[in-house]
Parts: C-alpha cells; structure tokens; sequence
C-alpha cells in the first residue's frame, strides 16, 4: 500500500514536534519518507528530518509518502499526530493501492 498526503503547516516544527514524529514513525516497519519541493527524506533518521524542520518556514507545504505493509496504520498515527499538534493544518490526501 502506498499513501502519499500534502499538507501545509502555518508555523514552524519545534523539537518536540519533530522527535515525536520520529519516534513515532520508528514504530512501524513501512517506508515513511517526508519532503519540500522533491527533497524527500526518511522520517527514521533524526537528524535528516530536524535539518528540514529548521528549513521549513510559515505556510510550508510538505508531502509525506508511506509505503509498505502497515502504511494505512502508520498514516493513521502519524496524521493524527500532526494534525493534533497544529490545528491549523490543512490536508488533501491521495491514497493509491
């Protein structure tokens, strides 16, 4: 299963957003990457994705994949975790099998 979710974020990720993230996405075996502008990285690796929140500004459109046997589960979590960290984030998704 592949999923793939642009979304946009009104203020920048602080630390604690993104080691939550992290943490979050180490929990499952799927494929999770995050990216700006076709620059996609692994969420696994904490460095990786702390450079691109220190890149991301104000109104940042950012697309996450997920690919692997638990991405619906993954994407569900991770989702709702950014979703619950910032209410203002606004999402379209596509979902492809």
């Amino acid at each position: 299963m592949k999923i793939e979710w642009t979304f946009a974020r009104n203020k920048p990720w602080t630390i604690d957003l993104v080691l939550d993230f992290v943490t979050i996405a180490n929990r499952y075996s799927c494929n999770i990457y995050v990216g700006v502008s076709g620059k996609m990285l692994n969420t696994k690796g904490l460095l990786g994705i702390v450079s691109l929140s220190l890149s991301l500004g104000n109104q940042s459109v950012i697309v996450l994949q997920l690919d692997g046997v638990d991405a619906q589960e993954a994407f569900e979590k991770v989702s709702v975790y950014l979703q619950s960290a910032d209410h203002s984030i606004q999402k379209a998704f596509s979902h492809s099998s």
